[in-house]
């Protein structure tokens, strides 16, 4: 790595430690019937309503919600729709995750991090662009890309989408990329058909993701002691910069994983509703609860991170005194770092 290069990544990592804070939102419009759901209680939803983490909204039909973020990108939640506002277990998160149903995004290129637009097989980071994501009743995923790029992962393989691509993601699946626009309408129709038809054998699709969301614990676990391990050791700038590379990357493997077992449990549960008192819904439940057990491993991986993170701040404060010409221009804070992964992957397309 050139110095120029070096210096500009340190500069990076150092602002990446600091506290990242989620965007607002707030309801600008609606038509027709919809509600907000917090802490357990259901109102009909009022323009100007503010969103905060948690928040359930879903729309009857035609009903349409839109949410305007304060940096003026928006989503467009269509009818019979069910989306999730934030993350539980990810602070600060302002992420949406749909549980069923198709929003639109409409989303300006921000200066620092990334939207993150979630769904029960892909984990969508958005920076700059329009686009629209469909879940089927069943958990499988859409998304269609009109204008900018999309980095799109679940943990079975990750894709760039580009302008005027699509995906389709069904659970346990990589997924698999369109060189054109799919119509969601026809596409929602035909999956939650397919749904219906196998749903004796989707409770297995959920508890096979749930497996590799398992197995992805284990090497969170391992990286995370390894980190812990290199950035206590780190004995000069170089050992540093390479610890928080890998410290930020990882750090954005488990909010995935994380992510993408909060919309699996939640589609899981959506689904059970239409299936109460049958032995579909006694296994939909099982599986649930086998998301709720993935979880708990999860958030400890995620306190683990965020202990590893202030462990290099220590060993920046440690090693930086000896580079104090230059020490502005040293990374310190981890989650700008993730930022500029994702406009890497932009410049290398």
């Amino acid at each position: 790595m050139k110095t120029s290069n070096r210096n500009m990544l340190t500069f990076v990592l150092f602002f990446m430690l600091l506290p990242v804070l989620g965007f607002s939102m707030k309801i600008s419009f609606f038509l027709g019937q919809a509600t907000v759901t917090r802490d357990g209680k259901s109102a009909a939803v009022k323009s100007g309503d503010i969103i905060k983490d948690g928040d359930m909204i879903k729309t009857a039909k035609g009903g349409i919600v839109e949410v305007l973020y304060d940096d003026n990108s928006k989503i467009t939640i269509q009818e019979n729709t069910v989306v999730q506002i934030g993350s539980k277990n990810i602070k600060g998160s302002s992420d949406v995750t749909i549980i069923a149903g198709t929003i639109n995004g409409k989303f300006g290129k921000l200066k620092k991090g990334v939207h993150r637009i979630n769904t029960p097989t892909t984990v969508c980071s958005v920076r700059g662009t329009e686009f629209g994501v469909s879940v089927s009743k069943g958990g499988d995923s859409m998304v269609n890309l009109s204008e900018g790029s999309l980095d799109i992962d679940n943990p079975y393989g990750e894709v760039q989408l580009k302008e005027g691509q699509s995906i389709e993601a069904e659970l346990g699946e990589n997924p698999d990329v369109k060189d054109k626009i799919l119509n969601s309408e026809e596409w929602e129709t035909d999956t939650n058909e397919d749904v219906a038809g196998e749903i004796d054998e989707r409770a297995g699709k959920y508890s096979e993701q749930f497996d590799q969301l398992e197995a992805n614990n284990e090497k969170s676990q391992t990286d995370v002691k390894d980190l812990s391990d290199r950035t206590k050791n780190a004995a000069n700038k170089d050992d540093l910069e390479k610890a928080g590379m890998k410290i930020a990357e990882t750090e954005e493997d488990i909010e995935h994983d994380i992510l993408m077992n909060e919309a699996s449990k939640l589609s899981a549960e959506n689904l059970m509703q239409d299936y109460e008192g049958s032995e579909q819904f006694t296994e939909l439940e099982k599986v649930s609860q086998k998301g709720d057990a993935v979880m708990e491993q999860q958030k400890k991986n995620y306190q683990a991170i965020q202990k590893v993170k202030q462990e290099y701040k220590e060993a920046y404060d440690r090693i930086m005194k000896k580079y104090k010409d230059d020490k502005s221009r040293i990374f310190k804070n981890l989650d700008d770092y993730k930022k500029s992964m994702h406009e890497n992957k932009e410049d290398q397309q």
